[in-house]
């Protein structure tokens, strides 16, 4: 597949993730909102806290992975900038090799729970609907983590970090 396709089918990816991201996030306000003005009147709808916890684990999931892929995850940043390009290298694999095992193991044992909940017809207690959609961010999340790290580690970050910005200007004025 050329890089112009692949570039295109990443942009989809993410981008389809930054909708559900965003749907879920639009969800859990309206459902917090509804629930506030619902207690406010004297009758709680109980099931809108539980579907906002729904939507608080699915964007949590998917959020960690789209995290990832931009690069905007927690990172210590002097040393591989004023080390060697080969050192640098060893701190940017090390860090992604270490992540996707993380997340290859999360990803694997939570496909076990998701099948067992499925298996098992495992419901949830206000909505009586299958828990496997409170287990599925899990998986999906942990599958588009291990996407997001590799494509971020080959690639590097889009945009450099404040840091890295000024070793260049104080690099670039020192010549």
């Amino acid at each position: 597949m050329e890089d112009g396709k692949m570039q295109r089918l990443d942009r989809l990816l993410w981008r389809i993730v930054d909708a559900a991201i965003l749907l879920a996030v639009l969800g859990m306000v309206a459902l917090i909102a509804l629930q506030v003005g619902s207690r406010l009147v004297g009758a709680s709808i109980p099931w809108t806290e539980e579907l906002s916890r729904f939507l608080f684990i699915w964007t949590v999931w998917l959020g960690l992975a789209a995290s990832f892929r931009a690069g905007a995850h927690p990172a210590l940043e002097i040393a591989p900038v004023s080390t060697s390009r080969r050192l640098r290298l060893v701190f940017t694999i090390v860090p992604a090799v270490a992540t996707v095992i993380l997340f290859v193991a999360v990803t694997y044992y939570g496909y076990k729970l998701l099948s067992q909940q499925i298996t098992f017809g495992e419901k949830s207690p206000i909505l009586q609907v299958g828990m496997w959609w409170a287990t599925l961010p899990l998986v999906l999340g942990s599958a588009l983590s291990i996407i997001g790290v590799v494509v971020d580690a080959c690639q590097g970050h889009a945009d450099k970090s404040d840091f890295q910005k000024a070793v260049a200007s104080h690099e670039g004025n020192a010549k």
